[in-house]
């Protein structure tokens, strides 16, 4: 069964703070009054508890998300963009109400996390998407209001019992049913004649995966060639020839579209179900997530209902519209 967990905030580091999921669209805003002909910096494309967005503010949030406004992009994105934006406005202030702070320290220890992630320096990065560094910081610390409001209004009030757990085994037998798998590991080199000098190899007696962290070119070469545990049709075609190994063995040499393998079956677990306690804990993440957006879609809509919003599409479109009274 599949690992799945509630995730906060998925977007890439230099996008942070400007893609945050909404999960509702129940309540759309409501259309404000047409807006006169003006320029970006003073156009009003939305209101937010009678704070504005401007034109200038969307396009430069639309843009630090990866968006090039200048190309062509279709108006419901546009659209979805901007309620996305008015909602991450919405949670923002309900931060500030509610008095969370985030320290420069905190920021700064976020931050360098992305860099280590990216083994780059941020700053680098985003010189060259020409996003501003300062905007992006702030951008930086919205996210961890959110994310902290999100953790205390919404994850910290949602339990999984063990009795959540045996209940939902219980009720879904066939989640459970685990197919024959095997555990191998590999070695992938780019021509023929290179195999057969590993196949000559371990022939001799060399450690597989000595070898394959030697001479593999495939990811899992610094794990001595694992690939884990997988059942017949998990892999590319080529891969079946491991079901035929006896434990401890390894294959010939196997031509694939990646290059040339050769195999060795490390273990082979037979079909059968999974036993609770191997299951309980993705049961219970599977069981918490589905709390969590439950809890989550109730928390935002009642947030929507105590905020009052606004939005002209019409100025988001840059359409000029036609002077009312006609």
């Amino acid at each position: 069964m599949k690992r799945s967990r509630f995730i906060l905030y998925t977007a890439p580091a230099f996008l942070l703070g400007l893609l945050f999921f909404s999960c509702t669209k129940k309540q759309e805003p409501r259309p404000a009054a047409p807006a006169p002909a003006v320029s970006a910096e003073v156009r009003i494309v939305a209101t937010v508890n009678g704070d504005p967005i401007t034109l200038a503010e969307f396009l430069e949030r639309f843009s630090r998300a990866g968006y090039k406004p200048e190309h062509d992009v279709e108006f419901q994105v546009k659209q979805d963009f901007l309620n996305r934006l008015i909602e991450r406005k919405m949670m923002l202030r309900e931060a500030q109400r509610k008095r969370i702070k985030i320290s420069l320290p905190e920021i700064t220890r976020r931050i360098e996390s992305l860099r280590t992630d990216s083994n780059k320096d941020i700053r680098e990065t985003l010189a060259a998407l020409g996003i501003d560094f300062e905007k992006w910081k702030s951008d930086v610390w919205e996210d961890m209001m959110i994310e902290r409001l999100l953790a205390r209004d919404v994850n910290k009030r949602v339990a999984v019992s063990g009795a959540e757990v045996r209940r939902y085994y219980q009720a879904n037998p066939y989640e459970f049913e685990r197919p024959e798998q095997v555990r191998v590991r590999q070695i992938v080199v780019a021509t023929e004649a290179e195999a057969q000098g590993v196949l000559d190899q371990l022939q001799g007696g060399a450690d597989f995966a000595a070898v394959a962290r030697q001479r593999s070119t495939a990811p899992e070469a610094e794990k001595g060639g694992d690939l884990g545990y997988f059942a017949m049709g998990d892999m590319p075609g080529e891969f079946n020839v491991v079901f035929g190994l006896q434990k401890g063995a390894h294959s010939g040499i196997v031509k694939s579209p990646y290059g040339y393998h050769i195999f060795k079956l490390e273990d082979r677990r037979k079909a059968g179900r999974i036993g609770l306690d191997e299951a309980y804990r993705d049961i219970a993440e599977r069981l918490r997530k589905d709390k969590e957006d439950h809890r989550y879609k109730a928390w935002i809509t009642e947030l929507r209902s105590r905020t009052k919003f606004e939005v002209n599409y019409q100025a988001l479109a840059g359409e000029t519209p036609e002077p009312s009274g006609k």
